[in-house]
């Protein structure tokens, strides 16, 4: 299951490691190696910088905040083509549209199908669960 948190800009080094292309030879490794995040979006500072970004995580750590509700202020960035605003809907649409982009291609099933090729066919069917697992459906 996801999680709606949200993440200060100062702690994104400490979660997602800092690379030493980032910060002149500066490198360090993430605190936490194996969280499943998705930026949906960020809250700009009046200097014109990013002071938090709101995310789905599948992991809860002490450096995320967690929300039971959208908060304030957080413009959406995930698709800018769906619009600038979070909603419900939005945060459904954003797990649809990675699961729908991570299922492998139909034409491997149907080619398993007409091969009756049950390795090929449970080849599928685990590739599918795996992006379910990747991906879980949202709920508050």
């Amino acid at each position: 299951m996801f999680h709606l948190c949200s993440l200060e800009s100062e702690d994104i080094p400490v979660i997602f490691g800092v690379f030493g292309i980032l910060r002149r030879g500066e490198s360090s490794p993430p605190k936490y190696p194996n969280i499943q995040t998705v930026v949906l979006g960020q809250k700009q500072e009046e200097t014109g910088g990013v002071s938090s970004y709101l995310l789905f995580s599948d992991t809860l750590v002490d450096e995320l905040t967690k929300h039971d509700s959208i908060p304030d202020g957080y413009e959406f960035i995930f698709r800018q083509e769906w619009g600038l605003t979070i909603t419900e809907e939005i945060l459904h649409r954003v797990i649809e549209t990675l699961r729908k982009e991570s299922y492998p291609p139909m034409a491997d099933y149907l080619d398993a199908i007409v091969k009756n090729d049950q390795e090929q066919l449970e080849k599928y069917l685990s590739d599918c669960l795996a992006v379910k697992t990747k991906y879980p459906k949202f709920s508050w």
